[in-house]
């Protein structure tokens, strides 16, 4: 029998604060649409326009099915911002400035794009500083520069939809207030094992409930400590599909996905049988004795592990949910930086499997790594639980008793939060395939931030939801798209209660792409734009990081400093392009340093548990 526990979990409960802040209506469909373009003329193409005004049709330029654009207005020296007819979608847009950009008299053509500020979710213990003293971070692996995944960019794109469902496979679900009963569809008990079935029905049924799998010392054989009810299913479940937007506890990654809970772990873990069972029935096929599932799992999420090679009954039932169609999601595991070539699901094919890095962006000390992962996203570590993952909890150790949230680790958390960003890219595209959409998160990853992750242990990088996103819609795109480069200028210096201007123009991208700009000030705020400006309060010495994106994929983050003085004024200056940052595990560079000094200086963190 092989046996699945030895989930990791280390969470403790968080008191719920109550707050708000606006929330930006999700238009992923008007997003990706324009009716204007931008065309940069030479110096024939200005003389052939100069008898064309504002309002008036370009007679010059006609769309390559010809009909003609109208002129709004100039646009910089030589350039003029036009009409097209019909409003198009930005792939077509694309299309039609291509071929009007090989055109005599013009230099170039592009898409005139809209752009809208980011979507916040207003739940209440998402943003930074929710809880100053309890949850200082907020959901910090959703948004923080160094390990976050990207989410409130990638949100612009979509939040999902009811036509995705995301099975979990786990120790079943209990009902909590921030997750919305309406889009749990009917699951199935597959827990087989009929002595530590302590649901009152022995057996398989079709209540997914989970019931607790509380252990006394000795329970799971000699030498096995006792434990209390993990809550897995429900923790994981959390991460994905927790109600968003709806001013209660946490953010969802998914607003709309349907959750399908499946139940296959409890007491002393479960059987490989019910697993596979589990994952054939999840995908839509037919099990012995178990009526059809009528809602097949476009994602299957397995947070759970089992010690040895990847059983044929594993492989056949993944390959079979994959050739259904079904995404699988699996999470590398727990075992302290055991290799996954020794640990399943992990090591089967056709899976993808998900690694984890701390909050400082290190490695975490308890994630496997090796070849088989494919990606890595935040878990949390370290000594203080507000740096671990925030999800949905319940109070009671052995029975489910009453809501709360937990700060949790594990690499079940980061096989969820790529769970949750592939429904979104379903959402986007319901023609991607398992294949092409591991490709796709794969292709999209950004440079690790710390270099304890390499390709050799940790896939191919960090999530990027935004970026999986945006190929997602068209994934031929990712294929000889080049990273852009990002250069954060400086070291710069000025005095307190002066605002210092940044500047990010010495980034590029090699493809020529637009490029926007993400920054971290190092003193707890946040910028965009080319080359923002920022005052600092208190004098001292500051971590300034710039990560650029070009559409598709990010940059290495760039750093520098910025000195902060707090007497007279000191001038304004900005040296040599700043330095493209990499930090080593055994040595972290003196950015990251400052950074952590910045972020922890003066805290005295506790572990606390509160109801």
């Amino acid at each position: 029998m092989l046996n699945f526990r030895g989930l990791v979990i280390t969470g403790l409960c968080l008191a719920i604060a109550q707050a708000g802040s606006t929330a930006w209506a999700d238009g992923s469909a008007a997003r990706s649409r324009t009716q204007q373009l931008i065309i940069q003329l030479d110096n024939i193409g200005q003389r052939q326009a100069q008898a064309t005004g504002s309002g008036h049709a370009a007679t010059s330029l006609r769309l390559p099915d010809g009909r003609q654009v109208r002129v709004l207005r100039s646009f910089s020296s030589n350039g003029l911002v036009v009409e097209l007819p019909d409003e198009v979608s930005l792939d077509e847009a694309n299309r039609i400035a291509a071929e009007m950009a090989s055109r005599a008299g013009v230099a170039s053509v592009q898409p005139d794009k809209r752009f809208y500020p980011a979507l916040t979710p207003n739940d209440p213990e998402y943003p930074r500083d929710a809880d100053p003293v309890n949850n200082p971070f907020g959901q910090w692996y959703l948004f923080e520069l160094i390990a976050g995944i990207r989410m409130p960019t990638a949100w612009d794109l979509s939040t999902g939809s009811a036509g995705v469902a995301v099975a979990v496979i786990d120790t079943g679900i209990v009902s909590h207030r921030d997750l919305n009963a309406g889009r749990i569809l009917p699951g199935y008990d597959f827990y087989s094992d009929v002595v530590n079935d302590n649901d009152g029905m022995p057996g398989r049924d079709s209540d997914p409930t989970d019931p607790g799998d509380a252990v006394a010392a000795g329970d799971c054989g000699a030498g096995e400590p006792a434990e209390d009810s993990s809550w897995h299913g429900l923790s994981v479940a959390g991460v994905i599909v927790a109600s968003s937007d709806n001013s209660t506890d946490i953010a969802g990654i998914d607003f709309a996905a349907r959750l399908l809970p499946i139940r296959v772990l409890g007491r002393c873990g479960g059987n490989l049988s019910d697993v596979a069972d589990a994952i054939r029935w999840a995908a839509g096929y037919s099990v012995t004795g178990v009526p059809n599932n009528p809602t097949p799992a476009d994602v299957i999420n397995l947070s759970l592990s089992g010690e040895g090679p990847c059983s044929l009954a594993e492989q056949l039932a993944i390959n079979d949910a994959v050739t259904a169609g079904s995404v699988v999601v699996v999470s590398a595991g727990n075992e302290d930086g055991s290799n996954v070539t020794d640990i399943s699901p992990a090591n089967c094919d056709n899976v993808i499997v998900a690694g984890a890095i701390a909050r400082d962006g290190s490695l975490a000390s308890y994630a496997n790594v090796g070849l088989a992962v494919d990606v890595t996203a935040p878990g949390g570590d370290g000594p203080n639980p507000e740096s671990n993952i925030l999800t949905l909890y319940n109070t009671g150790t052995t029975v489910a008793v009453a809501d709360t949230l937990a700060f949790v680790a594990g690499t079940s958390f980061t096989s969820a939060q790529v769970s949750g960003v592939a429904a979104l890219m379903i959402s986007r595209n319901g023609a991607l395939t398992p294949s092409v959409l591991e490709d796709v998160i794969k292709a999209t990853t950004r440079f690790f931030p710390d270099a304890s992750c390499d390709q050799a242990q940790c896939g191919t990088g960090v999530l990027n939801a935004r970026a999986a996103l945006v190929a997602a819609a068209n994934p031929d795109a990712i294929v000889a798209d080049q990273a852009p480069i990002a250069s954060a200028g400086g070291p710069y210096s000025g005095k307190s209660e002066d605002s210092i201007i940044f500047d990010g123009s010495g980034s590029f991208d090699p493809d020529g792409g637009l490029l926007t700009y993400a920054w971290d000030f190092g003193d707890g705020s946040f910028g965009t734009g080319v080359a923002p400006g920022h005052t600092y309060g208190v004098a001292g010495t500051y971590p300034v990081l710039l990560s650029v994106n070009d559409g598709i994929k990010d940059s290495v983050i760039s750093g520098t400093t910025v000195t902060i003085d707090g007497g007279q004024k000191i001038a304004n200056t900005s040296g040599g392009g700043g330095c493209t940052m990499l930090a080593s595990h055994s040595g972290k560079t003196d950015l990251l340093w400052w950074l952590a000094l910045a972020v922890f200086a003066g805290r005295l963190v506790v572990w606390r548990k509160f109801h």
